[in-house]
C-alpha cells in the first residue's frame, strides 16, 4: 500500500509540474517579470499552505537546525522554478521540459554512487525507456533553433532538482511531516526570491495587470506549487528519491501536451511513440517491486539452457 501511495504521490507531483508554462507563460506576456512572478507564486503558495496548517490546528514548531536546512533546500528548489521558467523565453517548452528530465539519471547516480542504494533491473530499465521517450517527445521541437541562454538555464535545473530531490530524502529533515516541510520550504523559497528582488529591483514588485494574471497566478501558485511539492515530498518519503525521479516522466509529457493544446506546438509520430514509450515506463517502475525480484528470463518465459 505505500508503495502506491508513493507512486501515486509522485504521478501527481510530475503531472501538476509539467503545468507551470500553462500559467506562467501568459504572466509573463502581460508584463510581469521573471523574479515578480517567481515571489507572486511561492508567497501565495506559502499564505495558502500557512492557512491551511493554522485552521487545522497542525503545529508549525521547527527547530533552527530543520529551519537552516529547509532554507538550503529552498535554494535549490527555488532556483529550479526560476531557470526552468526563464528558459520557457528561449527554447520552446515542451524541449525546454524535456531536457530538464535529465535530472533523474542525475539522482540515480547520486544515489547508488553516494548513498550505495540497490536499485533492480526494472528501475534501470524504466529509467532509460523514460529517457527515451522524454526525447522522443522532444520530437516536435526539430528545426527550432535553441538560443544558448535557455539552454544554460534548463542545464541548471537539471542539477538543482536532483539536489533538492536527493537532499529531501538523505537530510535531517527527511522525517518531517510533509506539510508541514512543504510550507516552510514554500516560505523560505519566497523569502529568497523577495531577497532576489531587493538586490536586483530595489524590492520593486511588479503589479499584477489584471484579473485574468491574477487568476493564472494563484493557479500557479495552488496547482504545480503547493500541491506538486507537497506530493513530490509525500512520493520521496514514501518511495525514495530514485524512484520519484523516474516517475517524473509525467512531467514532460504533460508539458508536451499543454504546448500543442495552448500553444501551437506541433504535434508528431514521433511525439506519439514518446507518450508510449513513457506510460512503459511508469508501468515498468510500478510493477518494479514484483518484477525486480524475479530473474528477467523468468519473465521472458526462459528456462535455463533454452534459447
Amino acid at each position: 500500500m505505500q508503495k502506491l501511495k508513493g507512486t501515486i504521490w509522485a504521478l501527481v507531483s510530475s503531472s501538476t509540474f509539467g503545468l507551470i508554462p500553462l500559467f506562467s507563460l501568459p504572466v509573463l506576456a502581460s508584463g510581469v517579470g521573471l523574479d515578480s512572478l517567481c515571489f507572486y507564486r511561492f508567497a501565495f503558495a506559502a499564505l495558502a499552505m500557512g492557512a491551511y496548517m493554522l485552521i487545522s490546528g497542525r503545529s508549525l514548531r521547527i527547530s533552527l537546525k530543520e529551519l537552516a536546512t529547509v532554507a538550503l533546500l529552498s535554494v535549490f528548489y527555488g532556483s529550479t522554478s526560476m531557470f526552468l521558467t526563464s528558459s520557457y523565453e528561449y527554447i520552446p517548452s515542451g524541449i525546454a521540459t524535456t531536457i530538464h528530465f535529465l535530472y533523474p539519471v542525475l539522482v540515480t547516480t547520486i544515489m547508488i554512487t553516494c548513498f550505495g542504494e540497490r536499485a533492480s533491473w526494472c528501475i534501470f530499465v524504466a529509467a532509460a525507456l523514460a529517457l527515451g521517450g522524454v526525447y522522443l517527445l522532444g520530437g516536435a521541437s526539430e528545426g527550432t533553433t535553441i538560443q544558448w541562454r535557455g539552454l544554460v538555464a534548463v542545464l541548471i535545473t537539471v542539477v538543482t532538482y536532483a539536489t533538492y530531490i536527493v537532499g529531501v530524502n538523505r537530510s535531517s529533515v527527511s522525517k518531517m511531516e510533509g506539510r508541514k516541510m512543504t510550507f516552510y520550504v514554500l516560505l523560505c523559497t519566497a523569502i529568497l526570491f523577495y531577497i532576489n528582488l531587493l538586490a536586483r529591483n530595489n524590492g520593486t514588485i511588479d503589479p499584477i495587470p489584471d484579473a485574468s494574471a491574477w487568476v493564472r497566478l494563484l493557479l500557479l501558485a495552488l496547482v504545480p506549487t503547493l500541491l506538486s511539492d507537497l506530493a513530490l515530498i509525500y512520493a520521496i518519503q514514501l518511495v525514495g528519491s530514485t524512484t520519484t525521479a523516474i516517475l517524473g516522466c509525467m512531467e514532460p509529457l504533460t508539458a508536451v501536451v499543454i504546448g500543442i493544446a495552448c500553444f501551437d506546438e506541433r504535434f508528431s509520430t514521433m511525439q506519439a511513440a514518446g507518450v508510449v514509450v513513457v506510460l512503459a515506463a511508469v508501468t515498468l517502475v510500478i510493477m518494479a517491486e514484483h518484477w525486480g525480484q524475479r530473474p528477467l528470463s523468468e519473465l521472458l518465459g526462459l528456462r535455463r539452457g533454452e534459447k
